[in-house]
């Protein structure tokens, strides 16, 4: 996230320092100063209506937020949701406040006694409470000679208004993925030669464009692969699990999730008649295979894992040649080319709606 601090800065939002100046200087004038406190993370109505009500209630009104340190320490290390120079930067905007700063003191209590307003106003939620930061607020304002005050406004949680966000249905995408060429950059029959790990890099376009789908959809992958190194006798299939093995730690360091790899040995008997029939093992020459662009591996993945292609919302296959393209039109998925760069795949992403 960018974090431009000149880009967040107004006229009314002041320091500390300032603040105890002004309060002091409206206090003076005969002016009956309100200071609001909190966090006031992820500013919504509650907040707002809480403001105009405390504006009625003052001649000024300041608003003190709780820096960072202190909301982290508090809420723990997810909040705040905005830094305190956004926060301050929404509050100041609104037309009820007159003054905003950060608070640098650990609780309010100790901000009441160096700033000593007139009124200290709080929700209406905090008027019957006995808890140990109310009641200490409470002595913090009655020792400067002011009074606590209460708004009549409906409650609002910050914390169960994220809560419902989290359960905003996320819509369940099935990404299938080549590998060669896809994951990883292209090397023909990957695991022939003892030094293959030396040629094992990620394509960081596709890479990245994971990431991206991680962040906005429930995203389950899968690799579907042909692997005819096999029958041509070039490695077994205990290589190929291998290389897929290692190739699942690392998208495992990038915080990527494979939940099932399946591939395909085999070459069909035409292919193999046309290259020399006797080049390839037997065992692996097939009239009919499961290679893409057929369809059998990823139904085969689909039961292994107890999913069926209804259970998603969406399904893309990522690949770089025409059988991915083709196994896409076979399952009627949407086909991205592993080729692009990566602002091209995205545009492909942000067109699911």
């Amino acid at each position: 996230m960018v974090d431009n601090n000149s880009s967040f800065e107004r006229h009314n939002i002041i320091s500390l320092n300032k603040a105890q100046q002004l309060i002091q200087d409206f206090k003076e004038q005969g002016k009956k100063v309100g200071l609001c406190h909190g966090a006031f993370d992820l500013l919504h109505p509650g907040h707002v209506k809480h403001f105009e009500s405390a504006s009625r209630l003052c001649d000024i009104l300041f608003v003190s937020l709780t820096s960072d340190e202190f909301v982290k320490q508090r809420k723990g290390e997810h909040r705040p949701i905005f830094n305190q120079n956004h926060r301050a930067y929404f509050v100041a905007s609104l037309n009820d406040v007159d003054y905003v700063f950060i608070s640098d003191f650990k609780t309010s209590s100790e901000l009441i006694r160096f700033l000593k307003p007139n009124y200290y106003i709080k929700g209406p939620d905090y008027r019957n409470k006995q808890t140990k930061g109310i009641v200490s607020e409470r002595e913090a304002i009655k020792s400067v000679g002011g009074r606590i005050l209460y708004t009549n406004d409906p409650k609002f949680s910050t914390s169960e208004i994220i809560d419902k966000i989290k359960t905003i249905h996320r819509q369940k995408v099935l990404v299938l993925l080549d590998r060669d060429g896809t994951i990883i950059e292209k090397s023909d029959f990957l695991g022939r030669s003892p030094d293959w790990k030396k040629k094992v890099i990620l394509k960081r376009n596709v890479v990245d464009l994971l990431h991206y789908i991680n962040s906005r959809f429930d995203a389950t992958y899968v690799v579907i692969s042909n692997q005819a190194g096999v029958a041509w006798d070039y490695f077994d299939s205990d290589r190929v699990k291998e290389v897929n093995s290692y190739i699942d730690s690392l998208l495992k360091q990038e915080g990527i999730e494979i939940k099932d790899w399946k591939f395909s040995p085999y070459v069909d008997k035409q292919y193999a008649i046309s290259k020399g029939i006797n080049l390839f093992n037997p065992k692996y020459v097939r009239v009919k295979t499961d290679r893409k662009p057929s369809t059998e591996m990823v139904k085969t993945s689909l039961e292994d894992m107890g999913k069926r292609m209804t259970n998603f919302d969406v399904c893309l296959v990522i690949g770089d040649s025409e059988d991915d393209k083709l196994l896409a039109e076979n399952l009627s998925c949407r086909f991205l080319d592993a080729n692009k760069d990566y602002l091209k795949l995205k545009r492909g992403i942000d067109d699911i709606q």
